[in-house]
């Protein structure tokens, strides 16, 4: 049985541990609720945008002649990749950065290419691919603790800059998708080029036309969608992952304090005993020492 200071000094320790886990506990709660206040109100945006963008590709007929979307012909069988891989900038928060770099790892292992280039958001992700070996091209610093339409605006404009220019055939992204508080689901996602298919599933908000005109054109309507689907979709990856990290933290945090309870309530009934050992030896020596002096 340890002494009764070293027991005092450990329900201290262990106090003060849970007084830091319930405020890390209530700050990442608080978080977690403008990150989910931010992703409904791009989710609305990003909704419209896919409607029209189906709506255009389903009500017109012929080739899609945009520089983002895919070309077969001009599609090389060895590709050049990139991955932007989005994890965050600290630890104490479960399984989040782990699951979601263990995912990006796997993809790109799996994944045949010609060359690679890696992004990374978040100083877990790059000190995660430093151990492997390989060095990020771009690190984003300070993003993915604060997400925000601007820090989108300018990843995509740089990632499809390289597309363009040919630099890239694919860019893939790697985030945390939040179902819901209970459901984090690492996820890759092709960001380009664009698919057709991509908009099967967005839901319609026009009625079914074949004699639609467009102004100016067809081509310019969909050259100025295209963009703005891009960088909703970074931006909801990047507010998903916020959102996620601070869900995670929040189950992380308030397991540990339930713990810190429960060390907490062993470590006091572990005292009780200890003052109880005490005052029981302290009776038998002076009933001890009675009986000396009675003889």
């Amino acid at each position: 049985m340890s002494s009764i200071p070293e027991i005092r000094h450990r329900i201290k320790v262990i106090s003060d541990t849970m007084k830091i886990t319930r405020a890390m506990y209530l700050i990442s709660s608080s978080k977690m609720k403008k990150a989910m206040s931010m992703h409904e109100k791009n989710l609305f945006y990003h909704k419209r945008v896919m409607s029209d963008m189906r709506f255009i590709l389903e009500n017109t007929e012929g080739e899609i002649h945009n520089k983002f979307f895919y070309q077969r012909k001009e599609m090389p069988e060895e590709r050049n990749i990139a991955y932007l891989v989005i994890a965050g900038d600290k630890g104490m928060c479960g399984g989040y950065n782990d699951n979601v770099l263990k995912m990006a790892a796997s993809d790109i292992d799996g994944r045949a290419h010609a060359s690679l280039s890696l992004f990374t958001i978040g100083m877990m992700a790059n000190v995660f691919f430093l151990h492997r070996g390989v060095e990020p091209d771009v690190d984003y610093l300070n993003i993915a603790q604060n997400p925000e339409l601007g820090s989108a605006r300018k990843i995509t404009q740089e990632l499809c800059s390289l597309y363009t220019d040919k630099a890239l055939d694919e860019i893939f992204v790697v985030y945390t998708h939040m179902e819901n508080s209970a459901k984090l689901i690492p996820t890759v996602f092709r960001l380009l080029p664009i698919l057709p298919e991509d908009f099967k599933t967005a839901e319609l908000l026009h009625e079914d036309t074949h004699s639609l005109t467009y102004l100016p054109s067809r081509r310019e309507v969909l050259d100025n969608l295209t963009p703005s689907y891009l960088i909703g979709r970074i931006y909801s990856a990047l507010v998903q992952s916020y959102a996620s990290e601070q869900c995670a933290r929040m189950t992380s945090m308030d397991a540990s304090t339930r713990n810190a309870g429960e060390m907490l309530d062993d470590l006091q009934l572990e005292l009780n005993r200890a003052r109880q050992a005490g005052i029981t030896q302290e009776i038998t020596e002076i009933i001890s020492g009675s009986g000396i002096f009675l003889k």
